[in-house]
């Protein structure tokens, strides 16, 4: 074991892509095509040239006239660090790259990957070794998040992405508080792909007392193709919604008030429990992609 540099992006520079050319240039494509419900009057379509059937053709459940407040739509061919910072931030982690014992993945920079108008937050089993904390690590994960650069209370918050299909993958589209305290969180789209489990809800209460109101999909279509996942954020009121469709709403006094930030990961579950870690059969390196993400403001 050797502190090094993640694969992916060793072999994105020096092999043209190869080991992740299924990644980059999508597979799963006209399958992947998602088209939501008709409750709304706004479609918006992202197309590329080379990868226009991963597209998600969305509608927008949400008020259409809220005002788009933050975005990313990863065309740039690095990550912008006006809006991103990919260090950890906030209560229950062992450091800046590594969450804690429930994970086996230490983010490294060198898994976040852009391409085809694309983030991919990769997940390796290259064993590194880290510095924050110290220690040796199995596997290593792509993080991303917006603290310090973006930061709102309420709101439609949504993300375009594929999930990366195998046994101990963790990869999720979430929010914690700006103000750097733990509960609450949303869990706008957390996967689980030991069980095909999609998990959407919220954490409340305080610590060590935490209260969790969620709900379960048990599903391999996040792996096969590309969707929207989303959630509308009002007072007292969380909704949330796979491609248009809601999927729960919850309503109380427990809903998250204050300003959230977006965070982004791949990584590895280590727990008996969802599926346990990684088998022989989890293919590595794999990733999570993401077409874009977007936050509304509430008028």
């Amino acid at each position: 074991m050797r502190n090094r540099p993640a694969r992916p992006a060793a072999l994105l520079a020096a092999a043209g892509c190869l080991v992740l050319a299924p990644i980059l240039a999508g597979t799963g494509t006209a399958a992947g095509a998602t088209t939501a419900s008709t409750t709304a009057s706004t479609t918006t379509t992202k197309t590329t040239s080379t990868d226009a059937a991963r597209t998600c053709t969305r509608e927008h459940p949400a008020a259409p006239r809220w005002p788009l407040a933050w975005h990313d739509e990863f065309g740039a061919p690095t990550l912008d660090r006006a809006k991103w910072n990919t260090v950890m931030d906030f209560p229950g982690r062992a450091g800046g790259h590594y969450h804690n014992s429930s994970y086996g993945s230490y983010a490294l920079d060198a898994n976040i990957v852009l391409g085809q108008g694309r983030l991919h937050l990769i997940t390796d089993d290259e064993p590194v070794v880290g510095d924050d904390p110290p220690g040796t690590y199995a596997y290593s994960e792509g993080f991303v998040s917006s603290h310090d650069k973006f930061a709102q209370a309420y709101g439609y918050w949504e993300i375009c992405a594929r999930y990366p299909a195998g046994r101990g993958l963790w990869p999720a589209f979430w929010l914690v508080p700006q103000d750097r305290t733990w509960p609450p969180e949303f869990d706008v789209a957390e996967w689980f792909g030991g069980i095909d489990g999609m998990f959407q809800g919220i954490a409340s209460g305080a610590w060590p007392n935490v209260r969790w109101d969620g709900h379960w999909t048990y599903d391999a279509a996040p792996t096969t193709g590309w969707h929207t996942y989303a959630l509308r954020w009002e007072p007292r009121r969380a909704t949330f919604y796979v491609d248009g469709r809601v999927t729960a709403a919850f309503e109380g006094d427990f809903v998250p008030d204050k300003p959230m930030y977006v965070v982004m990961n791949s990584g590895v579950w280590m727990n008996a429990d969802r599926g346990g870690p990684p088998d022989a059969g989890t293919v590595f390196p794999n990733s999570f992609d993401v077409d874009y993400v977007r936050v509304y403001r509430r008028p």
